[in-house]
């Protein structure tokens, strides 16, 4: 049973992307990759893990979007998975990206000899993109 959770959090995360990029017209929605799915082990919940492109009004717009589309994307994984039960669906950014782009620009400076404190975008704080969420 321990290698039936991942088999079904990739699935979910494939069927999640693929109704993603092809039925949803919500104009909020900005490009998104969805970046994995942990689901509970009752499946009862599924955590989906997106990253979005732009600034951070974007990213929490299409995090709303998603949001608004979950009650859909549920009725399509039903139909498209052979499932028993569909989890509860609950969108997060996922900061990772934000983080290799910032330790990119360190090793850049790093590189070219200059201080590595002068000119590089603050530190991703994923605790101030979810208080924004919970303020839109």
């Amino acid at each position: 049973m321990t290698d039936r959770m991942p088999r079904v959090d990739e699935l979910l995360r494939e069927e999640i992307s693929t109704h993603i990029s092809r039925s949803i017209g919500d104009p909020r929605l900005g490009f998104v990759t969805v970046v994995g799915v942990e689901t509970s082990p009752d499946l009862r919940h599924a955590k989906v893990f997106v990253s979005a492109i732009g600034n951070d009004e974007q990213r929490v717009a299409s995090l709303a979007a998603l949001r608004s589309a979950t009650p859909y994307l549920r009725t399509v994984i039903s139909k498209g998975l052979r499932i028993r039960r569909v989890p509860a669906l609950h969108f997060e950014l996922d900061p990772s990206g934000d983080r290799g782009s910032r330790i990119q620009q360190l090793l850049g400076s790093l590189e070219r000899g200059d201080d590595p404190k002068e000119g590089l975008a603050p530190l991703p704080n994923p605790g101030a993109a979810r208080a924004a969420e919970e303020d839109a």
